[in-house]
């Protein structure tokens, strides 16, 4: 059956069905009776299983987006990217759950990002004006 029509059925199930559909895709006893809950993750499940999950480079990078906002000296959220332009150059970094993403070469600091772009020495949170 197509991965689309099943689905789509999953949305006639009755909760006591979609319970015993569950039990097919995971190991663990689910931890709600919501029907919305049940399909969403079939539905993932479904397509996961048909289409491939993430790559292992994918899931690297959504492990290492979260850090406690107090470990991070006040820097945007994991995931933000930072576009600063100069020299006539649009430069964007992305926030890194343990540092910085530049040109697709990862940086422990802000100011060693500033540094390739500017080649001095400079705090990376003025260069990029997040000292307002």
């Amino acid at each position: 059956m197509q991965v689309s029509m099943q689905i789509a059925l999953l949305e006639r199930r009755s909760i006591s069905e979609l319970q015993e559909i569950w039990k097919k895709y995971f190991d663990a006893p689910p931890t709600t009776y919501n029907k919305e809950f049940y399909i969403s993750r079939i539905a993932h499940r479904i397509q996961e299983l048909a289409y491939g999950g993430l790559s292992a480079n994918q899931q690297k990078l959504i492990a290492n987006m979260y850090v406690p906002p107090e470990d991070r000296n006040n820097l945007p959220p994991a995931g933000t990217r930072i576009v600063r332009e100069y020299l006539g150059v649009e430069n964007v970094v992305t926030v890194m759950k343990d540092g910085f993403e530049y040109n697709g070469m990862k940086y422990s600091s802000l100011s060693a990002v500033a540094k390739k772009i500017t080649g001095r020495k400079i705090s990376g949170r003025y260069f990029f004006g997040l000292d307002k």
